[in-house]
């Protein structure tokens, strides 16, 4: 087993494979390591289809994914599926795994995308198919006749408000601050609907449900608060960067992306960082592949110079 690699890229959503196969093409040598079980990142939890991704014909996460699988089968990389990558190194350069493998490449490339913020209150993880719903538009069928609780006040909260107020009997939306940030048009069709309640300046202080969700406790404006009985809870709170494993190695934002110049290196040499990761600002699968060739030509270009 190669110790030694021109380039180990982590994380295998669209970012890291696109890196491992520019590195490949580029004749370099690469390893990805993917913590889960199958590359893809983030497109496995997309059920709505992507439309606007060049040449893709309107394909949903999973197949978008599967499609990603077959073509980057005819480059020439390792890949190293479950194994969760413990640290890195800046001098010398390496990557260790949980596992007690070490790597000495001479470039890095992090591409571990972002995770969903929670509330971190009892009962998120553990009712999670207990009534706390993972996927609004994968559970649609779930809300029927019920009443769905929805934290949050982005796109992600409205629009899910809007696909499960199709099937639920009643929707409540808790928002945090006074004012939502969700799209006019999809903020125009919540306040439209007729099942759909928008609740500003409050937020939970307890989840309900030992077996299976009950309901939630609510902290309202002026110390005001009150328990909705509800059947369903879908938080959608928005995103936190996986950048753990640059944290006090790497120059990070204040909220923990990862900065990067135009060639995606980070402040330490040789060590790069694509995709949602790096790009707080235009998440997108387009700018993650974008950024994963040119970190991977840029380190080509630069391993070619010594």
């Amino acid at each position: 087993m190669e110790t030694n690699p021109d380039v180990v890229v982590i994380g295998g959503g669209p970012a890291g494979l696109s890196a491992a196969a520019w590195c490949a093409d580029l004749g370099l040598s690469a390893v990805l390591i993917e913590e889960g079980d199958a590359p893809g990142g983030q497109l496995h939890s997309i059920n709505n289809p992507i439309v606007n991704y060049p040449g893709l014909e309107a394909a949903n996460g999973r197949e978008f994914a599967a499609s990603l699988l077959r073509w980057q089968e005819q480059f020439a990389f390792r890949q190293m599926l479950g194994t969760r990558v413990e640290s890195i190194g800046a001098e010398p350069l390496a990557v260790r795994t949980e596992t007690g493998e070490e790597f000495r490449p001479s470039a890095v490339i992090l591409a571990t995308g972002v995770s969903r913020r929670k509330l971190g209150l009892r009962g998120e993880d553990e009712l999670v198919g207990k009534g706390v719903l993972r996927s609004g538009a994968g559970q649609r069928e779930e809300a029927k006749g019920k009443h769905v609780i929805i934290v949050g006040g982005g796109d992600a909260a409205i629009e899910n408000a809007l696909i499960l107020g199709e099937h639920a009997e009643q929707v409540t939306v808790i928002h945090r601050s006074r004012e939502f940030r969700a799209r006019p048009e999809f903020f125009a069709k919540a306040k439209a609907a007729g099942n759909v309640e928008l609740r500003t300046e409050s937020f939970l202080t307890a989840i309900r449900g030992e077996e299976r969700f009950e309901g939630v406790d609510v902290a309202g404006p002026g110390g005001t608060g009150d328990s909705i009985d509800a059947d369903l809870l879908l938080v959608r709170i928005g995103f936190k960067p996986n950048s753990e494993l640059l944290r006090g190695l790497a120059e990070l934002d204040v909220s923990g992306y990862v900065h990067v110049d135009v060639n995606s290196e980070t402040s330490i040499p040789m060590i790069y960082a694509c995709g949602d990761v790096a790009n707080p600002i235009s998440p997108t699968i387009s700018t993650a592949t974008g950024m994963g060739a040119t970190a991977a030509k840029a380190i080509a270009a630069r391993l070619s110079d010594r």
